[in-house]
């Protein structure tokens, strides 16, 4: 274990740094399932193999040139039923990171990625273990192209290819530590909705009309918010519906 010197109370003062790893998240639950850890533990790989994001879906990571580290926290305030507020202060946090270099453009895009325009710069895993009401541990697994130029997806991309800059990826990681443990201050000092709020006003595609897909079926509508179970909701019409994860596509 190595001492990572960020400027936070709890979040990277304990860190593991791995030259490579098949996932960040896998190794976090292996650290955990030894012995109990310390909220704010952090693992940092130069090269995740393995990367994983939402529902079995892969992360493609040219190795030393990217952001890809994971969080360990112990939520255990938020009830089982509000998972989604991880989810929220988490992307807020990685925008808040961002944005004084990208811009406006930058947004996010429910549940879980980061984007730039219409491409994808970003996302998160979270995987909670549950006692009975409550979240006992929190896996929140962060991925963010730095540094790489290729990508074998075409709606991919970096801040490299955006700025036409590198950066340097630990100056990006703790940053993003920093804005997260202020955020997940902020939620426990009861700050939900002024932190929705803000949600709102980045989300991707907020509140404009397009097309989207749902059980087979297009139609069109608008974004006008996210539920307390973090379902998507989606107007159409005098009519609102609400989503799950995969539940409905952006055409």
């Amino acid at each position: 274990m190595h001492k990572f010197f960020a400027k936070t109370q709890f979040l990277g003062k304990k860190v593991l740094f791995l030259s490579q790893c098949h996932s960040t998240n896998d190794k976090a639950a292996e650290l955990l399932k030894e012995k109990p850890q310390i909220e704010g533990t952090t693992i940092i790989t130069q090269n995740q193999t393995q990367g994983r994001g939402q529902r079995g879906n892969t992360w493609e990571s040219e190795p030393g040139k990217n952001a890809t580290f994971t969080v360990i926290l112990k939520p255990t305030t938020i009830p089982t039923q509000s998972q989604f507020q991880l989810h929220l202060i988490t992307t807020l946090a990685i925008h808040q990171t961002l944005f004084p270099i990208l811009g406006k453009e930058l947004k996010i895009k429910w549940p879980n990625d980061i984007y730039y325009r219409d491409r994808k710069l970003g996302g998160i895993l979270i995987e909670n273990t549950l006692k009975g009401s409550q979240i006992e541990s929190s896996i929140v697994g962060i991925g963010i192209n730095i540094n790489q130029s290729l990508f074998r997806d075409l709606r991919a991309t970096s801040l490299l290819d955006i700025t036409e800059n590198e950066y340097e990826i630990n100056d990006i990681i703790e940053q993003i530590l920093i804005e997260l443990e202020k955020k997940y201050l902020e939620l426990k000092s009861g700050k939900l909705k002024i932190l929705q709020a803000q949600y709102l006003r980045r989300l991707y595609l907020f509140n404009e009309e397009k097309r989207f897909v749902a059980a087979g079926r297009i139609f069109n509508g608008k974004i006008i918010g996210v539920n307390t179970h973090g379902l998507l909701q989606i107007q159409e019409n005098e009519m609102v519906h609400e989503f799950a994860f995969k539940e409905v596509v952006y055409k």
